[in-house]
Formats: structure tokens, C-alpha cells, sequence
């Protein structure tokens, strides 16, 4: 399970910052393009970064890797 959530505290944070300025983070794009196994699109992009935001806003800790299951789920039954 990968799960997605907000830093518990400053030092959290703080250590998630210094760890992505060493370049030891990925992208969003780079993270779903490993999960789908091609490049995603950008409306597809921008619908998982909606539902971390919202996911953040409401203090939900999400799985990463159902997340975009279940996306392309969704995208696949209404296209």
C-alpha cells in the first residue's frame, strides 16, 4: 500500500521537502505513469491531483495505487 497523506508535523515536512531537493521524489506524472504503464493524459492528471487536494482538505489518508485503479475504472466505463 502507498498511501497519500499530509506531514504530521513541521519536522515531517521539513524532511519531505530536504528528500525532494536531493531528487529523491517523483513527479505526480512519473508516479501514475509507473502504476498505468504509459503516459498519462492531462485531464487524467489533473482529476488525481483533485482528489489528493480533496483528500488533503479533508484530512483522508488514500491509497495511491487503488486510487488510480479506481480511476481507470471510471474512465474506462464512460468511455
Amino acid at each position: 500500500m502507498t498511501n497519500i497523506r499530509n506531514p504530521k508535523d513541521e519536522d515531517e515536512l521539513r524532511k519531505a521537502r530536504i528528500a525532494v531537493a536531493l531528487g529523491m521524489g517523483k513527479s505526480l506524472a512519473e508516479a501514475v505513469e509507473e502504476l498505468l504503464g504509459e503516459e498519462p493524459d492531462e485531464a487524467f492528471l489533473d482529476a488525481v491531483k483533485n482528489r489528493i487536494k480533496f483528500a488533503q482538505e479533508t484530512e483522508e489518508v488514500i491509497d495511491f495505487k487503488v486510487l488510480i485503479d479506481r480511476m481507470i475504472a471510471l474512465q474506462n466505463e464512460h468511455a
